[in-house]
Order: structure tokens, then sequence, then C-alpha cells
């Protein structure tokens, strides 16, 4: 009787081991979430090589701002890796729900320190073919998918 009870305890607290390791691998995967005063964009690289920073140029409603995407720790960005950029409706006064997005991105092929001006050696700058425009609203989240590599371009396309 003892010993029955010291199974069940022990299949009993493997089962849950399980559900709650599901549960944190489910959330893990999901990316961030977007709230209503927030336009998400997903960046899906599909490129030939590893990158060092991923640059993002936006205009939204004529509003100009620049910023971009590198790991904290100096490794490149993996070809396939998946990027998440927000823009949030705070920094921007009088903002309608939906707005004129244009985006153009720059590749920076090698790793360096990032820094606020976006300035970096010439060499290693490869401009993204494509800008993407777009009616974004906020609460919304738009997927953009970059190809390429540095020997024959990179080209941004926006996902249906």
């Amino acid at each position: 009787m003892r010993k029955r009870r010291i199974v069940t305890a022990i299949v009993g607290v493997a089962a849950l081991l399980v559900v709650l390791f599901a549960i944190v691998i489910s959330n893990s995967n999901s990316g961030p979430t977007y709230t209503k005063d927030e336009i998400g964009l997903q960046i899906q690289l599909d490129l030939n090589e590893d990158i060092g920073l991923f640059i993002i140029h936006s205009d939204i409603d004529g509003n100009l701002e620049s910023g971009g995407v590198s790991n904290a720790n100096k490794s490149l960005l993996k070809k396939n890796e998946l990027l998440f950029w927000t823009l949030s409706r705070e920094y921007y006064e009088n903002m309608p729900d939906t707005v004129d997005l244009k985006l153009k991105f720059d590749i920076v092929t090698e790793y360096y320190e990032p820094n606020y001006e976006n300035i970096y050696p010439e060499e290693s700058v490869v401009p993204v073919d494509g800008e993407v425009s777009l009616n974004a609203t906020f609460g919304e989240v738009y997927k953009i998918k970059v190809t390429g590599d540095k020997v024959n371009g990179y080209r941004a396309t926006i996902e249906q």
C-alpha cells in the first residue's frame, strides 16, 4: 500500500513537470506581445550569411527615426533569425490609429559596437533594396522578410 502511494506521487510529480515544461516552451517561442499603442514588426532574416547589425530607418507620418538590432553579447545575428521591433505611439504627438509607415533597412555585415548615429565603416554597410511602405495600424503586427547576401544584395518585402 505504501509503495503504491510513493509510485503514484512520483508519477504525479513527473506529469506536473511535463505540463510546466510544455507551458514554458510554448510561452518562450511566442515572441513579444504588443499593446494597442504599438506597431509591431517581426523581421524574418533569410540570408546567406550571419550579419553584425540590422539598422531600421522609419518614417511614420513624416516623423523620422532610426535604430537597430544587435546582440548584447557581440555575436553575429544569425542568418535565419527572427527580429522584433516596436514603434510606440508615446513617442509621437497626436498620432492617429492608422499611419503611413515607410521603412528602409541597412545591414552592417560585420559586428561593430552600436552607436546612436548609426555610423559604421562604409565598406561594411549594405542598404537593403525595397522600401517597405504600408498603412500601419497601432495594435497590429506586420511581418517583413529580408533575403539575400552581401555579394548580390539584400531585399526586403512585406509578408501577407
